[in-house]
């Protein structure tokens, strides 16, 4: 892990700073990112996320900043001997702390809670377009295993 960086379970208080990394995902296939600020629906969105024990928010702090984000949910499941299993989502490292092991440290916490709770997977979808963040998720050991498919409501 980086010198004086934390990886930890994200708190209310860590919500703005969360909001301000998830607006470098810079999705335009769907909805803009820039747009997600500390809006009423922001909130109860968190609400609802920090009260489900089946759901943790990572952050990367140093030195008091946020500079890193992912989203973690443990999914029940009847296949696999009703073994669950896992989602990564949002995986965000602030533009001026890249390639110093921020985003590798919050997946190795995540896998590894992943792996305490039981899950026999753990799966992530990147969008197509994203080839360097396909590089650094193989390199953490994921397959190309499956075509995704989403539709937007």
């Amino acid at each position: 892990m980086p010198k004086a960086m934390m990886i930890r379970a994200a708190i209310r208080s860590d919500l703005g700073a969360i909001l301000r990394l998830l607006r470098e995902l810079g999705d335009t296939t769907h909805t803009r990112s820039a747009h997600v600020r500390m809006s009423s629906a922001a909130v109860r969105a968190w609400t609802r996320m920090e009260n489900d024990p089946d759901r943790t928010v990572l952050v990367a702090e140093r030195r008091g900043q946020i500079i890193g984000t992912l989203d973690l949910m443990v999914v029940a499941n009847l296949t696999h001997d009703a073994q669950p299993w896992a989602v990564v989502d949002n995986l965000v490292v602030d533009p001026e702390t890249r390639f110093q092991g921020i985003g590798r440290a919050l997946m190795e916490d995540a896998l590894d809670r992943a792996t305490r709770a039981g899950c026999y997977k753990v799966e992530l979808l990147s969008h197509e377009s994203r080839q360097g963040a396909h590089h650094f998720y193989r390199n953490l050991g994921f397959d190309d295993s499956a075509e995704g498919f989403r539709r937007y409501l």
